[in-house]
């Protein structure tokens, strides 16, 4: 059978695209900016955005990648290992260190090579990993690329410390790591990162805190590992550039040996190029961003709440979550992609989610600092409009 005769028999796009509620890849002309994108020529407010911070257009973040390209070109063209290692990479990861409270940081070509590359380079034969069941992708790809070479994997149930504790101590006495996002991307709820150190430290096993989405945000913007008061004893903390460092790649912070490990043996590090001297200096500045104002509670997770309230008020299913992400629940497929094209139409949009089967289907809310009160006002009389049809799809389903 023809390898690609899978591909001319995959038809969910096209069916998606025939009744015109296909979501996915919208072209956005220009940046996300004061809230607002343009699609389609039309300007909509943007409910999508991981950009927590809104330092993608912020004047400091754009100059450094504009000063990086101007001294350094537009690649680091090689591999870190060989040629391809900067400056400004390893000032970058001594100031992650630094503000983090690690001894030392590794910065990779994105986030999710990041995570791939951990857990697959630390976790073999005779080891046995343990991911959430909602983890991320990346940390799940790493597991099964742990997994090909001798390593066990499980999942427990999701925030589940009882579970994983169940499960740890069923398990045979081998090396272990514990993985977990410290908030979940799709939910938008945190991890109980306080019970797992100490379920983690009982029995003797590693936890890998993935705070993409909490970094910049929580904990005075080191994230969740600070916010529930643990810092310093989660040995390995993965975060990403993409989202409130208004960039790309991404790092990991552990004890000095550990980095150094990860630096010969971690394939995705040792066989990319390096990151961008532009996508560097961009990260780079924004963590100073971060750090200078991280005294003061950012606008996003304000934004969050004040949404989160108003869409409850008017009736949508939306789940309880603690960040600036907001999930607002469909009963079935059809009823969310409509939704989020009658959004759309409005001016408003917002991510179309399809998770597993089984598991409910939703639009992704996120807030950022860019979201002030009349920007927020405009997007709830919107959602207060469509009320009436977007709310009987609910008692339809029911």
């Amino acid at each position: 059978m023809d390898l690609l005769e899978k591909c001319r028999a995959y038809t969910r796009a096209d069916e998606a695209r025939d009744v015109g509620l296909y979501p996915f890849y919208p072209a956005f002309q220009g940046p996300a900016e004061g809230g607002q994108a343009v699609l389609d020529g039309a300007e909509v407010c943007m409910l999508g955005s991981s950009g927590y911070r809104a330092l993608s257009v912020n004047a400091q973040v754009i100059g450094a990648a504009q000063d990086a390209i101007a001294l350094y070109g537009t690649s680091a063209t090689g591999s870190r290992l060989l040629s391809g290692n900067l400056d400004l990479h390893e000032n970058l990861e001594a100031d992650l260190a630094d503000f983090f409270g690690y001894e030392a940081a590794l910065v990779f070509s994105t986030g999710y090579m990041t995570n791939l590359g951990v857990v697959s380079a630390l976790a073999g034969p005779g080891d046995q990993v343990f991911l959430d069941e909602k983890a991320h992708a990346s940390l799940i790809d790493g597991a099964r690329l742990a997994e090909a070479s001798g390593a066990v994997v499980r999942h427990f149930a999701h925030n589940d410390p009882n579970d994983l504790a169940r499960q740890l101590a069923a398990a045979p006495s081998t090396s272990s790591l514990v993985a977990t996002d410290g908030v979940f991307s799709m939910e938008g709820d945190l991890a109980p990162v306080a019970e797992l150190v100490a379920i983690c430290e009982e029995f003797g096993a590693t936890l890998l805190v993935d705070d993409a989405h909490g970094v910049g945000v929580f904990g005075r913007g080191r994230g969740v590992v600070e916010q529930t008061g643990m810092r310093g004893r989660v040995p390995l903390m993965t975060l990403t550039f993409s989202k409130a460092l208004a960039s790309q790649g991404g790092a990991v912070l552990a004890d000095a040996k550990t980095i150094d490990f990860l630096r010969h043996t971690s394939r995705t590090q040792i066989f990319s190029s390096g990151l961008s001297p532009a996508d560097t200096a961009a990260a780079h500045a924004a963590l100073r961003e971060v750090r200078r104002h991280a005294e003061a509670e950012p606008d996003a997770l304000a934004a969050a709440a004040y949404l989160r309230r108003a869409l409850d008020a008017l009736g949508y299913d939306v789940a309880d979550s603690a960040g600036p992400v907001i999930p607002v629940r469909f009963p079935d497929q059809l009823s969310m992609l409509s939704a989020q094209r009658l959004l759309v139409e409005h001016g408003i949009y917002t991510n179309a989610v399809l998770p597993p089967a089984g598991e409910g289907h939703q639009l992704r809310i996120a807030c950022t600092d860019a979201h002030t009160p009349d920007v927020l006002e405009a997007a709830i009389g919107v959602f207060a409009s469509l009320r009436e049809d977007l709310l009987p799809r609910y008692r339809q389903a029911a």
